[in-house]
């Protein structure tokens, strides 16, 4: 089963043939100061890169719907699988399965547990997110029993079904519990979102006083995490913790809803330690919507994170069921999942970069009047310092292939005397006006420690690659993220949250008052980067924003609301594009809808670079549900 997904998305109708992207290309040259260098955007912040060949991770167990599920391997291949048991049948104990090929499995459980306070059979007995560990020939379940009591009971490997020894009472008001043995025997208990003790011999009693694990405190001295950002720095994650070997070092995963794409989803977090007791590194984002699940190693000997999502997940590719999701380390080190396997059920995770030969963000396309479309974009990382560069032109025939032009603008003329601050070029905004037959440009200019402020230029030939002129003699507006709209009245200018005015006759100005666009609570749509498309009389308002911890592991979306008047009261925003951020909706010459992205965020399938997600506008006016093809 497969919940709805809750927001609203992207349509797959020309999604199926389109192949995912492959490995992001590293950026023309680094960014010319560390502003941005943990941006999520970055490379070394990225979870998702899939190959060209990558497919969807798929369920191995839909035998009933299931939780928490845990994962080891069984000695001679065999797999044994255990979790919470959800809705109808038999809720007590501890379930366990097995399989010889991870595809059939055989149920041999409740398992037989008995020990001091444990009835075997007793069906009052409830034991939630029981976790499974096999070490040698003994088979190890680790539990909560409903008092809060953490547990180990021991089996044997070569008989799952035969009858476990509980221990007594290891900690009390304990949850997630899991049980990690080193290759020196030694056992340790792991809870909630990352406690751990060290076991004495045997696992009936704890050795030392229980501690948290988190990242090494000496990694955020120089750039402490603010706002946001503050859970890098207290834990690895909020549930579940879980620990495995990988050579020399040990790998400590645990799950969180961090609120990420504007959904309940839960995400699998690793850190890294030489010891099990660290130093940790920084958290990292290994598998999206991975639920809380454990790690295992695969018939390669490869770790792979068990993919268990929750029901309330829009994005989920399937929920209470579980598969496997392969991991790997990236260059930097960090264990992510591998470039084999997609996690996410949308439009986004399949799609690829479509121009891969620089680094851009906040990509703007148009129609032209001749047939072709018009490319331009935030280039150069985070955009050129004056006086380099400008703004660059590509043009297409057919949305596949782009063709460079060059640039139609640089810095000369600009009309405005910037001291010795340095100013960045970002979001530059195309648009075909049929009413003026000819194109205008707009851009903003970042000036360190001042503000931004955007320009407005007009082709004078008609044509894209301009000349271009300045409709005034200096900046247009105080604010970034400029983008022209033309309505039936006339041309109308759209900027930072979403303030608006209708442009006079002449271009250079307002004929009127500049109005602020919200959603139906008061609130904007999306704090930058908006854009404006009109279908069938209705308005869609698109922004960006960002969800979840803003400067680790949130999501750059494109939000939408809908209005039947300009001006509004929008419709409250809503999910359109997940990871589609700053981006332009546009309608194509075949009636199909559009909408430009960059990749911003460490789970969008590519980072700066140019890609096309197809949006389908439907009715009522809305933008279609994300589904991935299967």
């Amino acid at each position: 089963m497969k919940h709805p997904a809750l927001l609203a998305g992207i349509a797959l109708a020309t999604l199926a043939a389109t192949p995912v992207c492959a490995q992001v290309q590293p950026l023309k040259k680094a960014v010319a100061d560390d502003i941005f260098a943990d941006h999520p955007s970055m490379d070394r912040n990225a979870t998702v890169m899939p190959a060209a060949d990558a497919k969807p991770v798929t369920a191995i167990f839909a035998e009933r719907p299931i939780g928490d599920a845990s994962m080891a391997r069984l000695p001679g291949g065999g797999w044994a699988l255990t979790g919470t048991t959800l809705r109808s049948g038999p809720r007590h104990g501890v379930e366990l399965w097995t399989s010889t090929d991870a595809k059939k499995w055989t149920r041999v459980g409740p398992a037989k547990i008995s020990g001091s306070g444990i009835a075997v059979g007793d069906a009052s007995e409830r034991y939630l997110a029981p976790s499974v560990t096999v070490a040698g020939d003994a088979l190890y379940l680790a539990f909560a029993d409903k008092t809060g009591c953490a547990r180990i009971a021991t089996g044997k490997a070569a008989a799952p079904s035969g009858a476990f020894a509980a221990s007594p009472c290891l900690v009390e008001d304990a949850s997630d519990v899991s049980l990690f043995v080193d290759t020196d025997g030694k056992g340790y208990l792991i809870w909630g979102g990352g406690m751990i003790a060290r076991l004495a011999p045997g696992f009936q009693k704890l050795a030392e006083t229980p501690r948290l694990l988190k990242p090494d405190q000496k990694l955020f001295a120089k750039h402490p995490p603010v706002g946001k950002d503050w859970p890098v720095r207290t834990r690895i994650g909020t549930r579940g913790a879980t620990m495995a070997r990988d050579g020399d070092k040990y790998v400590l995963a645990a799950s969180e809803t961090t609120g990420r794409m504007r959904t309940a989803t839960e995400d699998l977090f690793v850190a890294d330690a030489p010891t099990p007791y660290g130093p940790f590194t920084m958290r990292a984002l290994a598998v999206p919507h991975a639920g809380r699940g454990s790690l295992v190693r695969t018939d390669d000997g490869k770790l792979a994170a068990v993919y268990n999502p929750r029901c309330d997940d829009g994005f989920a590719l399937f929920c209470e069921q579980v598969g496997l999701a392969p991991l790997e380390r990236a260059p930097d080190g960090r264990l992510r999942q591998a470039a084999s396997v997609i996690t996410e059920d949308s439009a986004v995770a399949a799609r690829k970069p479509l121009v891969t030969t620089e680094s851009m963000r906040d990509p703007s396309v148009t129609l032209g009047g001749d047939g072709f479309y018009y490319l331009v974009g935030t280039l150069d990382g985070y955009g050129y310092h004056r006086p380099e560069g400008g703004v660059k032109l590509w043009r297409s025939a057919d949305l596949e292939k782009w063709d460079e032009v060059g640039f139609v603008w640089k810095w000369e003329g600009l009309g405005y005397d910037f001291g010795g601050n340095i100013a960045e070029l970002w979001a530059p905004e195309i648009m075909w006006s049929a009413r003026d037959k000819t194109y205008y440009l707009a851009f903003s200019v970042m000036e360190r420690g001042v503000g931004g402020k955007t320009w407005l230029y007009r082709s004078t030939s008609g044509k894209a690659d301009g000349p271009y002129e300045n409709v005034t003699k200096s900046y247009f507006v105080k604010g970034i993220d400029g983008f022209p709209f033309e309505d039936d009245d006339g041309l109308y200018f759209l900027w930072g949250g979403g303030s608006i005015g209708k442009l006079n006759a002449k271009r250079d100005g307002f004929d009127g008052p500049v109005r602020t666009l919200v959603d139906a609570d008061g609130d904007h749509v999306g704090y930058e980067g908006n854009g404006l498309i009109k279908v069938n009389g209705v308005y869609f308002l698109t922004g960006a924003e960002w969800h979840g911890p803003l400067r680790t592991h949130g999501t750059y979306d494109m939000m939408y609301g809908t209005a039947k008047t300009l001006f509004g009261p929008y419709s409250q925003r809503r999910m359109g594009a997940p990871h589609g951020g700053h981006g332009t909706a546009f309608r194509d010459k075949e009636g199909r809808y559009w909408y430009t992205m960059f990749g911003n965020d460490p789970t969008a399938p590519w980072r700066m670079q140019f890609g096309l997600v197809p949006i389908d506008i439907g009715d009522p006016a809305s933008i279609g549900v994300p589904r991935i093809a299967k």
